[in-house]
Formats: C-alpha cells, structure tokens, sequence
C-alpha cells in the first residue's frame, strides 16, 4: 500500500499531487531494532514508513519519485550528500 502525503499539514493527496512517499506492508521494515524513538520517527502509528522521498502516484497508479525531504542518504554505512529542491 502506498501513500502520498502532503508536506506541511500530512493529510493524503490525490492523483498527480507531490508529497511524501509512505509505504506500508508485509514487506516493510518493522523498525530499528533497538532504537523506539527512531522507529516512531520513521513509522507512523498506522503502520506506513516515511521515506523521505518527494514523489507522486499517476492515474495508472504509477510511482514518480521526484526530490528527497533530507539532504542526505545512507548507502551501505556511508553518508551521501545530494541536492534537494524543497
């Protein structure tokens, strides 16, 4: 299942609206094993993960991914800096 939400206020949008990327299923992480504070951050309590990617859903239910929130990402341990727009 997947989600867009809006930026400032976090209510769900509709088709071709950018926001906030969640995903939520059985495939999804759980959490951080040891970290509750940083699971709450990252999971919301209706079970959807906050990517932190900036993207859309189409009309044919196609994810766009267009921007990040964060200026940074994490790939295999180390830190990479990108360009955000928002």
């Amino acid at each position: 299942m997947v989600q867009v939400l809006d930026l400032k206020t976090g209510e769900p949008l509709g088709v071709n609206q950018e926001g906030e990327l969640c995903f939520k299923g059985n495939l999804i992480m759980k959490g951080y094993l040891g970290d509750a504070g940083a699971t709450a951050a990252t999971i919301d309590t209706d079970g959807f993960l906050h990517t932190g990617d900036v993207g859309y859903i189409d009309a044919d239910n196609y994810v766009y991914v267009v921007d990040r929130l964060k200026e940074l990402i994490k790939y295999k341990g180390f830190q990479v800096s990108i360009a955000c727009t928002h």
